[in-house]
């Protein structure tokens, strides 16, 4: 309908767009009624039919649409006085939708028919605390309130784990309880409790057992409950396992520090994963391993549990290469691979193929993909590539939440691959321009930057970059400048801009990148702000 009928649609910042619809239309209603009613004569026999926003931040701002969100006080307005029109036209069924990032405040003044659902989402909340306790948390405990004031048919959509990083420590458990009882206690009776369920996620198996005896129950002894299964599961070898999930849930109680459902182990390097925790969580599976050397089922139990440390580790040593965690040690021939961390991958990845690991992320990546991954991003080449460790300057910084907006990501040697939390820095909705310092007149013939491409989290390859080279940093000669054409739709995940030197030597290289702004009419959420996103400098 987007082209005959783009009033159905969601109006944002003065444009229709396609990735929600225009909920105070009444047109967008009849048709929703009469394609539901459709659907439901293909399935007579189910209850639960969902109506729901789509998973984006962009809701009608159309005049009827704001008036709604404004005397409702959330966009939450006009979902719910949607669906229960929706509602009504099914009173035998229960209408279900989400109260999800925008719409997860209630409504102040309509209240869900009888016969609605309101699916509420836990997505923004600390994983470190139990909700109630957590001030960072204080919006979310108002919002439960709130729908609990106004319906007890609240199903609860809770996340129990960390998406982006299946494979790696999470330390949770101790607030599933707590959480649960006070979903319960504000009329949440309803639940998905989303966690890991696949060979090889950190304790997917204690996690679901245990989430299950708290859903019977969201009072039993859940100290007790673990320790029955770690001994059932883990025979001789749980008490060094109960050590390891107690050192870990004491250093996250400890700190008190943000665990975020996708977040990276690279986040933790200076808390829960330090060196010296770490350290200790190794001597710890080592004694697992020797305690159940002779049962082979036991063993490879305790060996899946140990893939998360073995990830985050090599997770913690990709962010610094060549630091005293990284890849590499700097030894009188250069800089050479750390045997055990190289033994270490081999033991992660063939663990994973004995134990039948599928997944490692939300997103499918492989155990097989991540070996081979791992192997590229480690093969690196420092000796001639002239800006390595060479100072950087970049106008304007950019933003601090990724790779803590730290330069010298640019010239650590290592090139970032498909995650954008990890060895990128991003830009976002402006121009900028890099500066490289080779400290010295230096020959050269060609000189590289990376761009990432990742239109689903609002990331596209810059419009443009020019390359110049001077030798005292005042007057520049120009290298040449490529582009992109085109509404970049499709495009390589990774792009390297490389710019040939016929002008002799140079100090220092600059980058002038032209930002793309604002996303294209294609995307979802068209004229948004978009990023851009670079990585590692090389000079040759």
């Amino acid at each position: 309908y987007f082209e005959s009928h783009p009033e159905y649609f969601a109006l944002m910042n003065g444009k229709r767009v396609h990735d929600q619809l225009c909920l105070s239309n009444p047109e967008v209603l009849r048709l929703t009624i009469e394609k539901l009613r459709q659907e439901m004569q293909l399935q007579p026999k189910k209850q639960v039919w969902s109506v729901s926003q789509n998973d984006n931040f962009s809701y009608c701002q159309c005049p009827d649409c704001k008036k709604i969100i404004e005397e409702e006080g959330s966009p939450s307005g006009p979902v719910i006085r949607f669906v229960n029109q929706v509602a009504a036209a099914f009173p035998d069924k229960t209408i279900s939708t989400l109260a999800y990032q925008y719409s997860r405040k209630a409504p102040a003044r309509t209240k869900p028919a009888p016969n609605v659902q309101i699916m509420l989402c836990t997505i923004e909340v600390n994983r470190s605390k139990p909700i109630e306790k957590d001030s960072s948390s204080f919006s979310f405990v108002q919002d439960i309130r709130n729908w609990g004031k106004l319906t007890s048919n609240i199903y609860l959509w809770d996340y129990t784990v960390n998406f982006s990083h299946h494979v790696t420590p999470f330390p949770n458990l101790h607030v599933l309880q707590p959480n649960i009882q006070f979903f319960t206690k504000n009329h949440a009776y309803q639940h998905f409790q989303q966690s890991n369920t696949d060979i090889g996620h950190e304790f997917s198996e204690l996690k679901s057992y245990l989430i299950a005896r708290l859903l019977w129950n969201p009072y039993i002894n859940a100290d007790s409950v673990i320790n029955d299964f770690l001994n059932g599961y883990y025979g001789p070898a749980a008490p060094w396992i109960r050590k390891y999930i107690d050192h870990l849930t004491n250093e996250i109680q400890g700190t008190g520090e943000w665990l975020d459902i996708y977040g990276s182990p690279v986040w933790h390097a200076g808390s829960f994963l330090s060196e010296k925790n770490t350290t200790a969580y190794l001597e710890y599976f080592q004694e697992a391993i020797n305690a159940v050397s002779n049962n082979e089922t036991f063993l490879q139990h305790v060996k899946v549990a140990q893939l998360p440390l073995q990830y985050a580790l090599m997770e913690i040593g990709k962010n610094d290469m060549f630091g005293p965690r990284g890849w590499y040690i700097e030894q009188e021939k250069g800089f050479q691979l750390r045997p055990e961390m190289r033994e270490m991958l081999e033991d992660f990845y063939h663990t994973c193929l004995r134990n039948k690991v599928r997944t490692l992320n939300e997103a499918g990546l492989t155990p097989e993909q991540y070996y081979q991954s791992t192997l590229r991003f480690i093969d690196v080449k420092v000796e001639n590539n002239k800006a390595f460790r060479k100072k950087v300057a970049a106008n304007p910084l950019p933003a601090p939440k990724y790779s803590r907006g730290d330069l010298q990501v640019l010239t650590n040697g290592v090139q970032g691959a498909s995650d954008f939390k990890v060895h990128w820095l991003g830009w976002e909705g402006t121009d900028a321009s890099i500066v490289v310092d080779l400290s010295s007149l230096t020959e050269f013939t060609e000189a590289s930057i990376g761009t990432l491409y990742d239109p689903k989290s609002w990331i596209l390859h810059p419009a443009s970059i020019t390359c110049m080279v001077s030798a005292d940093g005042s007057s520049y000669k120009n290298l040449g400048n490529q582009s992109i054409t085109g509404d970049q739709k499709n495009e390589e995940v990774t792009r390297t801009w490389s710019f040939t030197n016929n002008n002799g030597p140079a100090r220092y290289i600059r980058f002038d990148i032209k930002g793309t702004y604002v996303l294209p009419v294609w995307h979802p959420s068209a004229g948004g702000t978009s990023w851009f996103f670079t990585d590692e400098v090389v000079v040759k």
